[in-house]
């Protein structure tokens, strides 16, 4: 089995716009792109104009023969917040969605939401509970799944995110773990994460190095430039039967170059790294 390789495409859609930061990944050698709404993609996508916006991605991404394997959803949305049209920030969430449909992205990832209560709580997993099935209409209507993702704040441990997927009980969710946020704030080697996931839960990856606990912080690097244990996670993963994407997501490493003639190479070098897990994966 081929496993596509494909890194978030925030920072090139930013800087260079769609058509130029897409032909930047392309030119980088990646099979497809995360097509990422957060932060001021949430307005400049998710605005009134979405539908022919989503138009628009579509025919860049088969213009340069890429696939989107997965989206990332606006992550604006609080504890407390209206869920119905009211709250944009609810709204662009549906929006979203609605545009993963229009362009054929199987899934999106919907971040939990952080609740005044301990991660662990009946209270978190209630309200996400609620939360993610308001949803479940437009996945729905618009044949698109929910990718689950382990949070710092939410889901954070592998009995957490199991939790939360058996309660939804439903084909328009699936699990996915970063890598990064299993070690940084649980304090679990992503290997020993997918080890104590349940079968068949986790249909994708977030794939992104950091140094975890010791310095606290969110990351995102490429592989191998921190102190993940990538021999173990691969390992794990072969034992785990996985057989979905590979997704790079290192902003904070591409944040270095972004905005200069040296993204590219920085790419390359990230879809070089990403190609050499794939193939060791495989062996």
């Amino acid at each position: 089995m081929k496993h596509l390789l494909a890194i978030e495409s925030y920072r090139t859609w930013k800087n260079f716009g769609i058509d130029e930061g897409f032909k930047l990944i392309r030119d980088a050698g990646f099979d497809g792109l995360d097509l990422s709404f957060y932060w001021d993609a949430a307005k400049s996508f998710c605005g009134d104009d979405y539908q022919n916006i989503a138009l628009k991605i579509k025919s860049v991404l088969e213009k340069y023969d890429l696939r989107c394997n997965q989206a990332h959803a606006p992550f604006d949305f609080r504890y407390g917040m209206e869920q119905d049209d009211s709250c944009f920030e609810y709204l662009s969430i549906k929006r979203a969605i609605e545009m993963c449909g229009i362009i054929g992205i199987d899934h999106i990832v919907v971040h939990g939401i952080r609740v005044p209560a301990p991660s662990c709580s009946h209270m978190n997993l209630e309200y996400n509970y609620g939360f993610y099935k308001s949803l479940e209409p437009f996945c729905e209507k618009y044949g698109v799944k929910i990718a689950v993702e382990n949070l710092m704040d939410a889901f954070t441990y592998p009995d957490l995110l199991n939790d939360i997927l058996k309660k939804l009980d439903s084909p328009w969710y699936i699990g996915l773990v970063d890598i990064g946020h299993a070690w940084l704030r649980g304090g679990i080697q992503p290997g020993d994460f997918i080890r104590q996931m349940d079968r068949e839960v986790i249909k994708g990856l977030h794939i992104q190095d950091t140094h975890g606990m010791d310095l606290g912080i969110d990351e995102h690097l490429v592989p191998y430039m921190a102190n993940i244990d990538f021999d173990d996670l691969l390992k794990a993963l072969r034992e785990y039967g996985y057989q979905g994407d590979f997704t790079l997501e290192c902003p904070r490493f591409l944040d270095f170059y972004a905005k200069h003639d040296l993204l590219l190479p920085a790419l390359k070098f990230a879809c070089d790294i990403g190609r050499k897990l794939i193939s060791d994966f495989e062996a």
